[in-house]
């Protein structure tokens, strides 16, 4: 964790100085990894969105989180300043994280600031033109969702399950520890905002 560590220090200082952590993290170039060390983006984005849905000081937020070569960026917002620190906190905890650019806009919920925030995000985005179109959530967002999702739940955690969403449709694929974690895994998909249907035929129980 020392380059987590070096972020929050950065930030610190930042702070101190009167300058906006993201800036403050902006200039800090990302260190070189081995094959060994890279892990691939995705995994990071999943991982990073799964302890902010489970973790009771953010999971209420939009968080929007983007990461390239373990640069892990987030966007939307957040209550408090605390609570800002704490997603740069749990980001930080997870492998293969480089550098935490913590974009997050502190303020009240249902301000217009609050507003403006949330859909600078995806997920924002998409609530807001569902609202005003009645169109259908991206299929792109949907997957991550459920993604996170799987990953934060107890009951699913761990398994090896495959997310592919087209037209709204959810397909599981995979391999569920239990008949249990797969049907866990099925209401989790079917109960996520925008799918209209969840075809889990390849989602097999472990032997």
């Amino acid at each position: 964790m020392n380059k987590f560590k070096a972020s929050l220090l950065a930030t610190a200082v930042a702070l101190t100085l009167g300058v906006s952590a993201v800036h403050a993290q902006d200039t800090t170039a990302p260190a070189e990894r081995t094959a060994g060390q890279v892990v691939d983006d995705a995994s990071i984005t999943a991982s990073v969105k799964s302890k902010l849905l489970a973790d009771e000081r953010t999971k209420g937020f939009d968080v929007n989180v983007d990461t390239v070569k373990g640069v892990v960026t987030m966007t939307g917002g957040a209550d408090t300043q605390a609570a800002k620190m704490a997603a740069q906190e749990l980001a930080g905890e997870v492998d293969g994280v480089v550098l935490i650019k913590n974009e997050l806009i502190v303020a009240e919920a249902g301000s217009e600031a609050r507003q403006d925030a949330n859909t600078a995000t995806a997920s924002g985005e998409v609530r807001e033109a569902m609202d005003e179109s009645g169109d259908g959530i991206d299929d792109a967002w949907i997957t991550s969702k459920v993604k996170a999702q799987l990953l934060a739940d107890t009951a699913v955690k761990g398994t090896q399950i495959n997310v592919d969403t087209q037209g709204n449709v959810v397909t599981l694929t995979g391999t569920a520890q239990s008949a249990a974690a797969r049907e866990a895994a099925i209401k989790i998909a079917t109960a996520t905002k925008g799918v209209k249907s969840v075809v889990a035929d390849q989602l097999v129980v472990q032997q």
